[in-house]
This record gives structure tokens, sequence and C-alpha cells, in this order.
């Protein structure tokens, strides 16, 4: 038996150690999260900073380099102004110029911080509740179109003197809380005479906003004007929106009617209650942002945009620097791809040419042990960075450079802590 044995061994015979050589690949870790991105939503092409809340005038340059330049916001949203308490407008023709200084100081910081690239301004009506417009423009019942329409044309035409183009225009701003009264008739009306105004005084029309209420499909109001023929004195479709309501279906509602015209947040709010930990109103704050993108949102400037040395400014530029030319992509996670209800792990994906960035919302006692995300169809270009914060990291967050796994180079993965926010960002093929 021994002597058949050495016999076989010597007989030319080789034994097959491929397997030991070569072993099968580890399999590709199973994805919680699947991210697509070959049938992207609307760009966001509109990320404008709102000085129309007094004390966030822009200071100094350091200031305005932050928001215009690092975080690339393109535009501002400023007041106009002849409330009772800054009487700009006295009388028709008359602009008291002082009381713009630190608007136009503003918009100057804004232009040296962008450098040669461009910036947008967007005028919308400040209010001061029931004295916001001058006696001059207003009777018992609101404002007289033709008179308001005069105070309009005076505050563009000084702009113009400054050196200062209004590209957007919005006249009204949160119906229920002015006393303009300012009915889909009485807003076409007062543009029809701002139009006669343009021509007559030689300045260009801005695009115009509309109409800017305390949220969406109040009192049929974009029904009205649209069924009356009044849309041409609507180019964009602008409301604010409030997480602590987040009336989706309202906002459908007005989309629904609006046809190709964009929609723009034009006070998103991100809440800081005296009475709560900015970490805890973060995540309603997130995910009524994502839902209108998910509507079809293309431009924002959230109402007290912060740059804080605290949590909710590092938050809300950590969610917002990102989106200036940056579509929405496809996600999915173990608890669903809808984010109308709190507490459970959201998640949103965002594409801008190369770089994906992905957002995981994790407000809840449930940790995600190596979570894994996998591109569908494309392979991650090096490292994928991720800033994660949690209750007890600091206000800056913990920032990691994960590695790539999967055959494909397409899978990458992280533990997500109980109630944790994180965001990831990545280069793709």
């Amino acid at each position: 038996m021994s002597l058949f044995l050495i016999l076989v061994a010597c007989s030319g015979s080789t034994i097959d150690d491929s397997n030991v050589a070569n072993p099968e690949p580890e399999p590709d870790k199973t994805a919680q999260s699947i991210i697509t991105f070959n049938n992207p939503g609307q760009e966001i092409d509109v990320f404008f900073y709102d000085v129309k809340q007094g004390n966030k005038n822009l200071e100094n340059a350091d200031e305005a380099n932050e928001i215009f330049n690092i975080d690339d916001a393109n535009g501002l949203r400023i007041p106009i102004r002849g409330e009772n308490k800054i009487p700009a407008h006295p009388s028709a023709g008359v602009v008291a110029e002082d009381m713009y200084d630190d608007v136009l100081q503003s918009i100057a910081l804004a232009k040296q911080a962008r450098g040669g690239k461009e910036l947008k301004i967007f005028a919308s009506k400040k209010l001061d509740d029931q004295t916001s417009f001058p006696d001059w423009v207003k009777d018992a019942n609101g404002i007289i179109p033709k008179q308001y329409a005069i105070l309009i044309a005076d505050f563009i035409e000084f702009m113009k003197s400054k050196e200062v183009t209004i590209d957007y225009l919005g006249i009204d701003n949160e119906f229920i809380y002015n006393e303009g009264n300012i009915t889909p008739q009485k807003y076409s009306e007062t543009i029809a005479e701002l139009r006669t105004q343009a021509i007559n005084k030689g300045f260009a029309m801005p695009l115009l906003v509309g109409y800017e209420d305390y949220g969406p499909n109040k009192r049929n109001w974009v029904k009205t004007l649209m069924d009356n023929g009044w849309g041409d004195t609507m180019d964009i479709y602008g409301t604010h929106y409030y997480p602590q309501w987040r009336p989706k279906t309202k906002l459908i509602a007005d989309l629904a009617l609006i046809g190709n015209r964009p929609f723009w947040s034009t006070e998103p709010h991100w809440d800081s209650k005296a009475d709560k930990n900015d970490f805890d109103e973060a995540e309603a704050g997130m995910v009524a942002f994502w839902e209108q993108i998910d509507v079809g949102m293309t431009g924002f400037m959230w109402w007290n945009y912060s740059i804080g040395n605290n949590v909710r400014g590092k938050l809300m530029r950590a969610t917002s620097a990102p989106m200036l030319g940056a579509k929405p992509i496809k996600i999915t996670d173990i608890d669903g791809e809808s984010i109308e209800t709190l507490g459970k792990l959201q998640t949103r994906a965002f594409i801008e040419s190369k770089t994906i960035t992905v957002f995981a919302v994790n407000m809840n006692n449930t940790e995600h042990l190596d979570y894994t995300f996998k591109m569908d169809n494309g392979d991650i270009t090096g490292k994928v960075t991720s800033l994660q914060w949690t209750e007890t990291s600091s206000i800056d967050g913990t920032k990691r450079m994960l590695e790539v796994e999967g055959e494909n180079n397409n899978i990458f993965s992280l533990t997500l802590p109980k109630r944790s926010i994180t965001r990831f960002t990545l280069i793709i093929k």
C-alpha cells in the first residue's frame, strides 16, 4: 500500500491547491441603505442669506466670507421697509436713505465675499404687524395698488441709484400678519401698476415671487390667482414652512397649480427654543427642509441662518452648504424612505457632479452597529469622510476617514449611535 502511494505521487500528477492559493473572495457586506444616482431630482440653484431679520445684517468681512464664500450662499433676501418702526418711505417719491444703510452694507460685504461669483438680490416686504405699510399707500381695506406700486418703484429706483439690481421681488409677506390685505386681485393690480412704473421710469422688472404666506394653500390664494388669469404676475412660487406643522399635503396642492414655475422655500424655519436643547430641535428642522426638496423645491433662504459657534449653527451649515448645485438622489434605509414621523432613522442623499453627500439622522435610542451603505451603480474614489454628532461629541462633531469596501469599491459603513446625526461625503468615479 505504501509503495503504491509513492508511485502515484511520483507519476507526474499534481495536487490541486488552487483553493488554497486563490481563496474565494469574502462576500460583500449586506447593505442596509442602497444609494442610486441615475435618476436625480431637480437641481437646487438658490441658497440665499436672509437679512430681513434686523440682527442678521452683516457686520464685517469675516462674517460675509463664512456665509458667501465658505458656505457658498449665492444671494441675499433683503427687506423693503416703510413699516412704522423704520419709516423708510414717508411719502411718494421719497426714500429715507439712511434707513437702508445696514442693508447696503450687507450687500457690499456679500459682493466682496463672492468675488467674481454671482450674487442675486431678492427684495421682500418687511413686516411690522398691523403697521407694516405707511398711511399713504393704504386705506381701511388695506393697500391701494396704485400707491403701493409707487412705493415699490421708489425702492427699486433707489437701489438702482446705489448700483444694486433687484433680481427678485416679493410684494407681500405672511398675509395674516399685516394689514395690507393683498388679495390675488390687489396683488395683480399692484404688479400691473408697477410694470407701468418700470416702463415710465426705465428700470427692469424683477422676477416676481408670490405669495410668501405663513404656509402653503391658505385662502385658496394661488388657485384664485390662476383661475382669474393672473398667473403672469407670479414667476416663482414661494412659501414659508415651519417644522412644527409641516403642511406637506397643502404644499402639494399649491404646487399642482403652478405649472413649471420654480418652488422656493422663502422662509424655512429651524427652531431654536429657549426651553429645548438645540440638538433635539435639529431632526425636525432637517426633515422639514428635506420634505420640501422631495416635492421639487429648488431654492431656500433660512429664517435665522446661523454660523454661530454652537451646535445649531454647525448642523445648519453642514446641512445647507452642500446643497447649492446639488440634486436629490434615491436612498433606502431599514426604517423606510418616509420622513413623516420623527424618531426613526431618517436618510437623504444628494449629488453634485461627482460628489455625493449622505445624511443619517438617528434621533432615537437604537444604535445601528456597523451600518452599511452601498452605491448601487458607481465606484467610490478614495476614502469616505464622515462627520458625526452625538450628545457627547463636541459641537464640531467627530470627523473620520472611512475605508471603502466591496468587490466594486462601493460599500462603506459606520456605527450610527443612538441620538446621532451623521453626514458622509464621497466622490464617485
